[in-house]
């Protein structure tokens, strides 16, 4: 559509604006009408009120023409119906319907030895009136379209913007929180490196010096410093795992396993809300990797999933590819489900975890392979 012209092919609607329009019109005919025709009929009114009211609630381009023309039309037999052409005419866009032209002179024509000439005059100003005031309507209609398209526009890109700046701001908070975790993880391995070598080699040194000191007094002063030196140790020791402990995110931990597994694509879906206790997540990892290992050795899969759910009481990890080729070794039951039994190592490594934690296993190969881990919270 070019911009600046309203579609062809569709009836501009209705609005105040239309609606005021018509009504000016018709006053103006209407006045022109009783001024000058000596025999005054109801009949034209109640009929360009019927058909501009038709117009205006179905809003059909066609009905509009069919209308127009049957007015038209009825006003080369019928005189008094040519003083209300304006009307019809608004509702039938001159600039688009140049066939109607002819029409309008047609009966003036027809009735130019009956109708008076100011009656024709005033019709035609009111003519050129109803042109004008259709096209400044029109323009107002598709001014405020465009006005409330661009505003609807400003408001999606408003809130494309707005929902990019948080993504952008959470993963700038998941950036700054895998540093803070990688920082962590590096300050244990730096202690557990240096401070840890040399506090176990003086240990060693100390215990050297108790097997070849032979004074008491000193003696007993070597064992405080090797009992000293040895709690330090265990504190250090202690500060190390808990800095390792704490550098663990599982969704990191996750995607690091993804990047490294080459078999087949994995999607990842992580809901999880809070960050789960450490056995919990230990167990997940593992779960993680046993699944993929099985995968990579024993299915002909084109695709893998990972979700992470969270519950109130539980969390939930769903492991399933879209393998075809039956899994080989599982005890399933008539149902479909995998039962532990005479099952592989990895899938045993699995249930056991799991039940160390009160949560349950639940495997299926059906439509592909699937393993569905739940451990309640509390564990």
């Amino acid at each position: 559509m070019e911009r600046g012209k309203p579609q062809p092919h569709s009836m501009m609607p209705v609005s105040a604006n239309t609606l005021f329009d018509k009504l000016v019109l018709f006053l103006c005919c209407l006045a022109v009408y009783f001024l000058v025709t000596a025999d005054f009929s109801y009949v034209p009114v109640l009929v360009v009120v019927t058909f501009s009211a038709f117009n205006a609630y179905f809003e059909k381009r066609i009905l509009v023409r069919v209308t127009a023309g049957a007015y038209l039309i009825a006003s080369l037999f019928i005189p008094d119906w040519f003083y209300f052409i304006p009307v019809m005419m608004y509702d039938a866009l001159l600039w688009e319907s140049p066939w109607i032209l002819p029409l309008i002179i047609m009966p003036v024509i027809s009735h130019g030895n009956v109708l008076p000439v100011m009656g024709m005059v005033c019709i035609a100003i009111f003519i050129g009136m109803a042109w004008f005031m259709q096209w400044r309507t029109s323009r107002l209609i598709h001014l405020e379209r465009e006005y409330r398209r661009l505003r609807d526009t400003a408001k999606e890109m408003l809130l494309e913007l707005e929902a990019k700046n948080k993504e952008l701001l959470e993963k700038q908070d998941y950036e700054i929180n895998l540093a803070t975790l990688s920082e962590r993880n590096r300050i244990a391995r730096d202690i557990h490196d240096n401070i840890g070598h040399v506090l176990s080699s003086t240990l060693l040194q100390v215990g050297a010096l108790l097997a070849i000191c032979q004074d008491g007094a000193i003696k007993e002063g070597l064992m405080t410093l090797k009992e000293t030196l040895s709690g330090g140790m265990d504190s250090i020791r202690q500060s190390i795992h808990n800095l390792h402990d704490a550098s663990i995110d599982l969704h990191a931990e996750i995607y690091r396993i993804i990047r490294e597994f080459a078999f087949c694509p994995v999607h990842f879906t992580d809901d999880l809300v809070n960050r789960p206790p450490l056995p919990v997540t230990y167990c997940q990892l593992s779960v993680v990797k046993e699944a993929l290992s099985n995968i990579a050795k024993h299915s002909d899969a084109t695709e893998a999933r990972i979700i992470l759910r969270e519950h109130p009481a539980l969390c939930q990890l769903i492991i399933r590819d879209n393998g075809s080729k039956p899994a080989q070794g599982l005890n399933l039951a008539a149902d479909g489900e995998w039962q532990p039994g005479n099952s592989g190592m990895g899938l045993k490594n699995i249930h056991e975890r799991v039940a160390k934690l009160k949560g349950t296993v639940r495997i299926r190969n059906e439509k592909g392979f699937e393993i569905f881990v739940s451990i309640p919270k509390e564990s």
